[in-house]
């Protein structure tokens, strides 16, 4: 299988596998994490689109912000990467931090987008949930990125699969401790306290969308997600079962069962 690995004139650094020149398939990782984290997809979906995945500024092995991070800066990186692969139209899977700005780049460039795919990603807290991610923010900005990572561990995934796969957890672990600690609660803080300017959007995002979360993901639960779908015209919600915020790691296979019969559509659509 063809794969390219490369990085645009401004700073991303993307990787390029699959064979469909005409589908193409950007996913968008979460705080933290890196393009390495959608290693776990199932591999067929290479037959069918062209997969990008690419590390968002600040980063991997991407550049560090020029100014304070904002989802529209990680918006306007989308843009770039398209420009920069001459790419006119994209399905966006993201996961997280990467499902707000899939969001807001479905907002700035609605023209652009075929699909989306919003995964494990929040909409209006409650107090205590806002609390929380507060109390994270202001962890990271003393001690950097080291000081949240366990907590994040365990939110993450099931106590079994942490016991019985510790390679995976070691490696997602070093993901988030390789982080710059002086950028890293910047990005952070987008997460916490910027929701509100892609919930409720005017015009509301009108493309076919899935809107996919784990039923033991405390922090981006069903309710948000049912939250979610409900604003955005075409969309669908799927639970995944069992599974905390880091379920499409957790259990790809169950995560290809639900994401594959969503993205068939595209596939009729080209074939047309």
């Amino acid at each position: 299988m063809t794969k390219i690995s490369s990085i645009t004139t401004k700073g991303t650094k993307f990787e390029i596998r699959g064979l469909s020149p005409q589908k193409i398939l950007i996913f968008v990782h979460g705080l933290g994490l890196n393009r390495e984290m959608w290693q776990w997809l199932p591999k067929n979906l290479e037959e069918e689109f062209t997969i990008v995945t690419y590390d968002l500024c600040g980063h991997g092995g991407s550049i560090l912000p020029e100014k304070t991070p904002s989802l529209k800066m990680f918006s306007l990186q989308i843009k770039e990467l398209m420009d920069y692969c001459n790419f006119k139209q994209i399905i966006l899977a993201g996961f997280s931090l990467g499902g707000m700005i899939v969001r807001r780049f479905a907002q700035d460039f609605p023209e652009l987008v075929e699909g989306l795919i919003i995964i494990n990603s929040p909409h209006s807290r409650t107090k205590e949930q806002q609390s929380s991610i507060e109390a994270r923010v202001t962890l990271s900005q003393r001690f950097g990125p080291k000081a949240t990572v366990s907590d994040a561990i365990t939110r993450w995934f099931s106590e079994k699969f942490e016991k019985d796969n510790p390679r995976i957890i070691n490696k997602v672990r070093k993901w988030i401790v390789a982080n710059d600690p002086n950028i890293y609660p910047k990005i952070y803080k987008i997460l916490a306290y910027d929701l509100e300017e892609i919930i409720k959007p005017q015009p509301p995002i009108n493309c076919p969308t899935l809107v996919v979360t784990a039923d033991q993901d405390y922090g981006n639960g069903p309710e948000m997600s049912k939250m979610i779908a409900n604003e955005i015209n075409q969309s669908q919600l799927l639970i995944m079962r069992n599974l905390k915020h880091m379920g499409l790691v957790e259990d790809p296979n169950q995560f290809g069962s639900i994401i594959k019969p969503f993205l068939q559509q595209f596939i009729k659509v080209g074939s047309t």
